[in-house]
């Protein structure tokens, strides 16, 4: 009989132990997180500049590689057209450099606007787990802030996790003309949207703790040498918590834009396309907004990372093609 009772209350001990996340993950996802941003724009050239050398006199005192800092390229004088570019979560500004360049010789204005604990020079840093996704937002606040000063048309491009925050300013503040999402990053792919937010949730509360991009290689990952190797959970539960927002805002919050265009890639094994093409859809039918939904196909093999020149089997010759013409940037460059 006691050996009865010992079984039993060690089966009923392993089914609370399975339980217990569950029953703690389905408490947490009853409060969707809310999240911030007061806008400061810049009302002319000279003031936008002024943020840009504020934001550069912040960062010289943090120890960042020599591509980890901010950056903008302008034309000396507010232009028809300005870009902010936002980086994804484990990289940095040098990631759209180059695509920068191009929209600059184009005669366009361009901020390229760090996210916090981004762009250290020790790759293997312990502080990038602690960027959150209000970190994204005032990453795009802050690059909104000084395009406004910039340009007349103001266009918004940002990649993975940083497309989750676009997609929140656009819900809560105006100055913005047109978004280009690429890769956005509302979910992990391969899990069903309930485990995911569920994932989200319970990472969110818990002890931080590190993952490699990949395992094998962990810190000899080929690639950019001034991109992260590793994420930190709570980086990554943070921003699938802004996803949460967005997506509970989807039919509450109109867009206040012109444009969205979204544009995925279907080797893409970072996030979760179908959840990517549903939620253009959704944008699609409850909004006056312009929407576009593209997708590279499978044999053209383009990475999640679509813009930086630097990651294996990147084709930016053909990636920078299709950006340009969905940014209406097809014309002769300043030169010409």
């Amino acid at each position: 009989m006691g050996a009865e009772i010992s079984l039993m209350s060690k089966k009923w001990t392993f089914r609370l132990a399975l339980a217990l996340p569950l029953v703690i993950g389905a408490v947490l996802l009853l409060r969707i997180p809310s999240f911030h941003s007061l806008p400061h724009p810049a009302k002319d050239f000279e003031q936008a500049q002024v943020l840009f050398e504020n934001l550069r006199r912040t960062e010289s005192i943090l120890p960042l590689s020599p591509e980890g800092a901010s950056r903008m390229l302008d034309h000396g004088t507010k232009t028809p057209r300005a870009f902010v570019l936002l980086h994804g979560i484990t990289n940095c500004p040098e990631q759209f450099l180059s695509l920068a360049r191009i929209l600059h010789a184009q005669g366009a204005n361009v901020i390229i606007p760090r996210a916090r604990y981004a762009g250290f020079a020790d790759v293997l840093n312990s502080v990038q787990g602690n960027q959150s996704g209000q970190d994204l937002l005032d990453q795009a606040s802050v690059g909104l802030d000084i395009a406004a000063g910039l340009g007349d048309r103001v266009s918004l491009v940002c990649l993975s996790g940083s497309a989750v925050a676009g997609t929140w300013m656009t819900q809560h503040r105006d100055g913005v003309d047109e978004m280009l999402l690429l890769a956005p990053f509302f979910s992990l792919d391969g899990v069903p949207l309930p485990l995911n937010d569920a994932l989200a949730a319970v990472l969110s509360v818990i002890p931080n703790f590190y993952l490699w991009w990949d395992s094998e290689k962990k810190e000899t990952l080929s690639g950019p040498k001034y991109a992260y190797p590793r994420f930190g959970t709570w980086c990554i539960a943070s921003t699938m918590q802004v996803s949460r927002n967005v997506r509970k805002n989807l039919f509450e919050l109109p867009m206040r834009i012109r444009k969205i265009h979204f544009l995925i890639t279907a080797t893409d094994d970072a996030t979760n396309n179908p959840l990517t093409q549903k939620i253009a859809a959704t944008l699609a039918k409850s909004n006056p907004t312009f929407v576009t939904i593209e997708e590279f196909p499978a044999k053209l093999k383009i990475p999640h990372d679509m813009v930086d020149p630097s990651q294996p089997n990147a084709n930016t010759e053909i990636v920078y093609k299709k950006i340009l013409e969905l940014l209406d940037m097809n014309g002769p460059s300043k030169a010409d």
